[in-house]
C-alpha cells in the first residue's frame, strides 16, 4: 500500500486545468477520502480533483495518466467492499460536482445524468411525472448513479426491476488516455458486444463513467405491503415459494431474523416479537389498484397457511414508508446492539437460503459472535451482519472468520462471492476459488483492453498474487501453442459436425484452432461457410438443473425453444419469448439476441440470461456467470456474449430466469384510420398509468393496426382492456379482444412478420420511442420514392421495427441505403443476395466500434470464431 510519488508539477497542472477550488491536496483534507463504508482500510490519496464535467474529468485523466498516477473515481462513498479506497494513492477524482441531470425524455423512458447524481435526489425529480430509477440499494439517499453503476447495484426491488444493469441503455467513459467515448446512444439493441453491460459492475476498472443513459421505469399506480411474522426462517422460505408458486411475482420479497427485528424495534419502536427464531418477511406487490387487494389477500392467506403468526397489512403509504425506513435502515440500527458489524453480501439460489441460513447459526455458536441477518429472500441475497466489538483484536479476527466461512458455505451450493456490493479489496482472495484459471485468465484479459496500463482503480477485483498483466498474458500464450497432431484431427473446412457432446466439440474446436481452421457456431443442420467447419449443437437437449422453486432452469445450448417452454409448463412457469420458429434452439436465440413482442413488459435476453458456459477459440471450457438471480463476482462477460453471434465461442449451455405463468392473458386489437393516428394511441398508452406486457404496430396493405396485450391478475386485465378500448374508440378505432387460442395465434402470426420470407429484405432499425411516429414517416416517404412495399411491425413503445421490403432488386437496394443514412441502428437480417448486393449489414459503425474490435482480437486473436459474423470480426490479428 506505498504511494506513487507525486511529480512536483501534477497539482499545479490540475489546478490550472480544473481550478484551485476543484482541486484538494492539503495531507488533512484527504483524509476525508481515504475510506469507504467498509472502514475495512485506509489509505488516502496523494490529490483530489472534483471535475464539475465530463471534460475536466478526462483532463484530470490525462494529466495523471501522463503522470503515471493511479486513478480512483468515488461516488459518495458509500461502498462497503472497500472498491473506493486508493490503496496505491494516486489521484482521486471525485465525481461530488457532477452531479447534474442533463435531459430527460419521459416518452422514451430515459435520461442523461453525470455520475454524481444522487439516487434518491433522480427519483425525486422524476416521481412528480410519474416516473423512477428502479434500482433502490439501501444507501440510495447518499450513493450516486456512478457508483451504482460501479457496483451493479440491486436493493430489495430488484427481484421485479432487476439490478443496475438492466436500467443503463449506455455510459460515457473516460479511458486510459484521458479519451471519451460513448458504449452507445440509448437505443434497444444496438449491433456488436455490450459494452455497456461489462462497464456495469467492473468497480471502475475500466474507465472513468462521466455520464449515463439510464432507463426510466413508470411508477406503479398502486402498492400492497404486508408484514409477515414466521416462527422460522424455513416457515418463512416455504411461504415465499408457494407466493411465487401461485403466479405472483413480487416487486420484493424481504426477510429481517429476530437480531435485525430486535435492532428496528429499538430505533423504530415497531413493537414485533423477539423470540429466537422468529423470521419477519416483508412481501410487496403492485400495479395498477385493480386486482391488488386481491392479490395480497391471496399472499396473507399463503403466509397464514406457511405458520405466519402474525400478518400486518400495510395498504397505505405512510404505514409502508415506514416499514420499508425500518428494513433499509436495519444496518444503522444494529449500531444499538454492537459496535460495530461485517457485513457479508453473498447470493446463493433461492431454495438454498433456508440451509445457509441454518450454518450462520451454527457458525454464529461456533465462533461465539451474535449475528444479525436480513435476506432479499426472493433473489437468495443474503446478508449476515456479524456483530462484534473492533477494539477486541480476537472479535474482530472472529468476525472475518466467521464472514469468509459464510462466502465458502456459498460457494459450495452454488452461490457467488458478491451479490450487489462488488468484489473490491474484501474479496479479491476468493475469485481463484470460485474461477477456474481459464475463467480468471478470460477476466483479466477483458481488464487488459480496457485498461491496459493498470492506471484504474489497482489493486481491486484480482487477488493480490497476481495481476491481470500476468493472467491475460498467460491465457495469450495459451492460444499461442502449436500442435501439428492435433491440427491433423481437424476437419476440412466446409464440414458440417454435429459432436454427440461439449466436450467432443471441446476437441474439435481445439484441432481447429491448432490447424488454423475457422469455426461457425449453429444451432442449424447445415454448412454455414465453405471456408470454415459449421460446429452445430443440435444433439445437445435438455435441462440441466431445474429447481422451479427457484424460478431459474439451465439447459443444454441445443434445446429448443419449444422444448424449454414444454419442460416448464408443468410448473406454471415460462420464458416470455414469442417466435416464428419455436424449434431454435436457446444457444442460437441467445447467440443472436433475438427478442420479441413481451419484452415491454419482461425484458429480453440480455435481463434473463444467469450463466453461460462458453468453449473458447481453443476449445477451453468456461463457465460465465452463475445459476442466480444477482451477481457481480468479476466482470459481467455473460451480456458481452449475449448477442456476439458465435465470434468469441460456442456456447454449450445456458441458464435462465424464469417467470410465473400470468393467471390471466388477453390482447386488444384496435384497426386505426392511419398511422398518424395510431401513434397518437401509443403516444396515450405510453402516458397511462397502464402496464402492458407488449403493445405492437402493425401495417401494410391491409391498414394499421395497434395491438396491446395485458397479462396479470384477472381484474388488472380487464382494467387494461376497459382504458384501453375507450383510448382507441376516442381515435376513431375499431376494437376487438382476443384471448385463449385465439390469442395464441394472433401472436403466433405476428411474430411470423419477423420471419425471412423468400424474395424480400427483413430490416430492423432501432431508434429511441420518442422518434417512432417521425421513423414512420421517413419509412413510408421513402418507400413511396422507390415504389417498394412494405410491412412494418414494431415493438412500438420499445422504438424497434421490423421492415420487410419487396420490390424491384435496384430500389430495394437504395430504399435500404436511405434507411441507413438515416437511422445509423438499420440491421439487415436477411435478403436474398440479389436484392440488397453487398449492403451495409449491420448499419453505420456503433459508437464503441474501436473497443469492440480490441475486444474481439483480444478474446479470439487469430479469428478463429464465425470471422465474417461482424464487419469488425472478420481480421485476425
Amino acid at each position: 500500500m506505498v504511494s506513487v510519488a507525486t511529480p512536483a508539477t501534477l497539482i499545479d497542472d490540475l489546478r490550472a486545468a480544473l481550478g484551485a477550488d476543484a482541486v484538494v491536496a492539503v495531507p488533512e483534507a484527504l483524509l476525508t477520502y481515504d475510506s469507504d463504508g467498509s472502514m475495512l482500510v485506509s489509505h488516502p490519496p496523494d490529490v483530489v480533483v472534483l471535475p464539475a464535467t465530463a471534460e475536466q474529468a478526462a483532463e484530470a485523466v490525462r494529466l495523471a495518466a501522463r503522470a503515471g498516477m493511479p486513478i480512483v473515481a468515488r461516488g459518495a462513498g458509500t461502498g462497503i467492499a472497500g472498491g473506493a479506497v486508493p490503496l496505491r494513492g494516486g489521484v482521486m477524482i471525485s465525481t461530488a460536482r457532477m452531479d447534474k441531470t442533463l435531459s430527460v425524455d419521459l416518452r422514451s423512458r430515459l435520461a442523461v445524468v453525470q455520475p454524481g447524481v444522487v439516487n434518491s435526489d433522480l427519483n425525486a425529480y422524476l416521481a412528480p411525472r410519474g416516473y423512477q430509477f428502479a434500482p433502490d440499494p439501501s444507501s440510495q439517499r447518499a450513493s450516486t448513479i456512478g457508483g451504482n453503476i460501479a457496483t451493479n447495484a440491486g436493493g430489495p426491488h430488484c427481484l421485479k426491476y432487476g439490478v443496475t444493469s438492466n436500467h443503463v441503455l449506455a455510459v460515457e467513459v473516460v479511458d486510459h488516455t484521458g479519451q471519451r467515448y460513448w458504449t452507445g446512444d440509448g437505443v434497444l439493441d444496438p449491433v456488436g458486444y455490450d459494452v455497456t453491460g461489462l462497464i456495469a459492475g467492473s468497480e471502475g476498472t475500466l474507465g472513468v463513467v462521466t455520464a449515463a443513459i439510464v432507463r426510466l421505469t413508470p411508477l406503479p399506480e398502486s402498492v400492497r405491503v404486508v408484514l409477515a411474522l414466521f416462527p422460522s426462517v424455513v416457515a418463512a422460505a416455504a411461504a415465499v415459494s408457494a407466493v411465487i408458486a401461485a403466479g405472483s411475482l413480487p416487486t420484493s420479497l424481504e426477510l429481517m431474523d429476530h437480531n435485525a427485528i430486535r435492532a428496528v424495534n429499538q430505533a423504530y419502536e415497531l413493537g414485533l416479537p423477539e423470540t429466537t427464531g422468529t423470521t419477519a418477511l416483508i412481501i410487496e406487490v403492485d400495479g395498477v389498484n385493480d386486482g391488488l387487494d386481491d392479490q395480497l389477500d391471496q399472499i396473507i392467506a399463503i403466509c397464514r397457511a406457511h405458520g405466519a403468526f402474525d400478518l400486518r397489512p400495510a395498504r397505505d403509504p405512510a404505514t409502508q414508508a415506514r416499514v420499508w425506513t425500518a428494513r433499509k435502515s436495519v444496518a444503522g440500527a444494529i449500531g444499538r446492539l454492537a459496535p460495530a458489524y461485517y457485513l457479508v453480501d453473498t447470493v446463493v439460489p433461492r431454495t438454498k437460503l433456508p440451509l445457509m441460513m441454518e450454518q450462520v447459526e451454527r457458525l454464529r455458536a461456533e465462533y461465539r459472535l451474535e449475528v444479525c441477518n436480513v435476506a432479499h429472500t426472493g433473489d437468495g441475497n443474503l446478508h449476515p451482519l456479524v456483530l462484534y466489538d473492533p477494539r477486541d483484536p480476537d472479535q474482530r479476527r472472529r468476525a472475518h472468520d466467521l464472514a469468509a466461512s459464510v462466502l465458502e458455505l456459498s460457494i459450495e451450493h452454488g452461490g457467488v462471492v458478491s451479490g450487489e456490493h462488488g468484489i473490491g479489496l474484501e474479496k479479491c482472495e476468493y475469485l481463484p476459488r470460485f474461477f477456474s484459471p481459464a475463467e480468471l485468465q478470460l477476466h483479466a484479459t477483458i481488464h487488459q483492453v480496457f485498461n491496459p496500463t493498470g492506471c484504474f482503480n489497482p489493486a481491486k477485483i484480482f487477488p493480490a498474487d497476481t495481476t491481470p498483466a500476468e493472467l491475460a498474458a498467460a491465457r495469450a500464450a495459451r492460444l499461442q501453442q502449436h500442435d501439428p497432431a492435433r491440427a491433423a484431427a481437424a476437419p476440412a473446412p466446409g464440414t458440417f459436425v454435429a459432436p454427440e457432446t461439449p466436450a467432443a466439440a471441446a476437441e474439435l474446436i481445439n484441432a481447429c484452432h491448432h490447424a488454423g481452421v475457422a469455426v461457425i457456431p449453429t444451432g442449424g443442420t447445415a454448412a454455414r461457410s465453405p471456408d470454415a467447419v459449421t460446429v452445430s449443437t443440435l444433439r445437445w437437449h435438455g435441462p440441466l438443473l431445474y429447481e422451479p422453486d427457484d424460478l431459474t432452469i439451465k439447459v443444454a445450448a441445443g434445446t429448443t425453444l419449444a422444448e424449454l417452454q414444454a419442460l416448464l409448463a408443468p410448473h406454471n412457469q415460462m420464458l416470455p419469448l414469442d417466435i416464428a420458429d419455436p424449434q431454435r434452439s436457446i444457444g442460437s436465440l441467445v447467440a443472436t439476441a433475438t427478442d420479441g413482442p413481451r419484452r415491454l413488459g419482461y425484458g429480453s435476453f440480455r435481463d434473463w440470461v444467469l450463466a453461460l458456459e462458453v468453449l473458447e477459440p481453443d476449445g477451453e471450457l468456461v463457465r460465465l456467470g452463475a445459476q442466480v438471480v444477482k451477481n457481480v463476482t468479476g466482470y459481467d462477460l455473460v451480456k458481452l456474449y449475449v448477442g456476439s453471434a458465435g465470434t468469441l465461442g460456442l456456447i454449450t449451455a445456458v441458464a435462465l430466469r424464469l417467470f410465473p405463468q400470468p393467471p390471466a392473458s388477453a390482447t386488444l386489437l384496435a384497426q386505426m384510420p392511419d398511422a398518424a393516428t395510431a401513434c397518437t394511441l401509443l403516444d396515450a398508452l405510453a402516458a397511462s398509468r397502464l402496464l402492458p406486457t407488449a403493445v405492437e404496430y402493425l401495417a401494410d396493405r391491409n391498414g394499421v393496426m395497434v395491438a396491446m396485450r395485458a397479462e396479470g391478475h384477472p381484474a388488472a386485465v380487464e382494467r387494461h382492456l376497459r382504458e384501453a378500448t375507450a383510448l382507441a374508440q376516442q381515435r376513431g378505432g375499431a376494437v376487438s379482444v382476443v384471448r385463449a387460442a385465439d390469442e395464441a395465434a394472433f401472436w403466433q402470426q405476428t411474430v411470423s412478420r419477423y420471419a425471412p420470407v423468400a424474395d424480400q429484405a427483413l430490416l430492423r432499425l432501432s431508434v429511441w420511442p420518442a422518434r417512432f411516429a417521425a421513423a414512420l414517416h421517413t419509412i413510408e416517404q421513402a418507400a413511396q420514392r422507390r415504389q417498394v412495399a412494405v410491412a412494418v411491425t414494431a415493438h412500438a413503445l420499445n422504438g424497434i421495427i421490423y421492415l420487410q421490403v419487396a420490390g424491384d432488386p435496384a430500389q430495394v437496394a437504395a430504399y435500404h441505403a436511405e434507411l441507413v443514412a438515416a437511422f445509423p441502428h438499420t440491421h439487415l437480417l436477411a435478403s436474398p443476395p440479389a436484392l440488397v448486393p453487398q449492403a451495409p449489414v449491420w448499419g453505420q459503425p456503433p459508437a464503441a466500434l474501436d473497443r469492440m474490435r480490441a475486444l474481439k482480437v483480444a478474446i479470439d486473436p487469430y479469428g478463429r470464431m464465425h470471422p465474417a459474423a461482424f464487419w469488425f470480426t472478420n481480421q485476425p490479428s
